[in-house]
């Protein structure tokens, strides 16, 4: 069984996979803040993992590189789709907050003398580039527009990396506890959940509870400190409230 794990997923969200993002929208699984961290699951759990457009807008590549790799399987591959630093998309949307080059993802593998910011290992299996169509339409040549994207910006807007996750240790194959509910952990204090109605996900260690909305799990820390005493008869006025389906017509 292949675990696939889409991070901010959005309404796109890859086929099979366990989507989380901040939005409760239609084929969201759990609402997650990913500019809190650790991520809401057991180590080794996923056997790829998706960011499509999302680790752009992230203030901390090496925290989530490393929550990353923790979670994911040895041999996991992890899929990033960004915009190239040189787009002049990249300044545009106000949201973005890193820039990435076809390199970026380097300093986690082999290259040497800049590999020392973390202990999280990747290795580049391949980096796609997604060149300008009006460009193409004068330049039909690779090799020129590879060249050109280091020096004019609007040439190479997008990149693709594949990378594979490098772990020493052996790990057991996955057996039939490894499905997804029971490898979420509470992202408060990392333990595991126990799920006592359709209402409530609590920690059977630190106490929190994190709401559910039509089997949802709202696993934001903030929505566990506002429940610190659950009662279901105010659960779902103030909350849905904060958390409207936003369904895709």
């Amino acid at each position: 069984m292949t675990l696939i794990l889409d991070v901010g997923c959005g309404p796109n969200k890859v086929k099979d996979a366990f989507g989380i993002d901040i939005v409760r929208m239609e084929g969201v699984d759990a609402i997650v803040d990913l500019f809190h961290l650790p991520l809401p699951f057991a180590d080794d759990t996923f056997d790829e993992i998706y960011f499509n457009d999302v680790i752009e807008h992230l203030p901390n590549t090496i925290k989530i590189m490393e929550e990353i790799h923790r979670i994911a399987r040895k041999d996991a591959r992890v899929f990033i789709r960004v915009v190239n630093w040189n787009s002049s998309y990249t300044a545009a949307d106000p949201t973005h907050i890193r820039a990435f080059t076809e390199i970026s993802f380097d300093f986690y593998g082999d290259r040497p003398g800049r590999n020392y910011y973390t202990k999280a290992r990747f290795e580049v299996i391949s980096v796609k580039f997604q060149y300008s169509r009006n460009v193409q339409k004068v330049i039909r040549s690779t090799r020129i527009m590879r060249f050109m994207s280091h020096f004019l910006c609007n040439v190479l807007e997008g990149l693709n990396f594949e990378l594979r996750v490098v772990k020493s240790n052996s790990f057991l194959p996955i057996d039939d506890e490894n499905i997804i509910p029971a490898r979420l952990r509470c992202p408060a204090c990392r333990e595991k959940f126990l799920h006592l109605s359709p209402y409530w996900l609590t920690c059977s260690s630190c106490g929190s509870h994190f709401p559910m909305i039509d089997g949802t799990p709202i696993l934001v820390v903030e929505e566990a400190e506002r429940y610190k005493k659950p009662s279901v008869d105010s659960l779902p006025i103030p909350f849905t409230d904060r958390y409207p389906v936003i369904k895709n017509d």
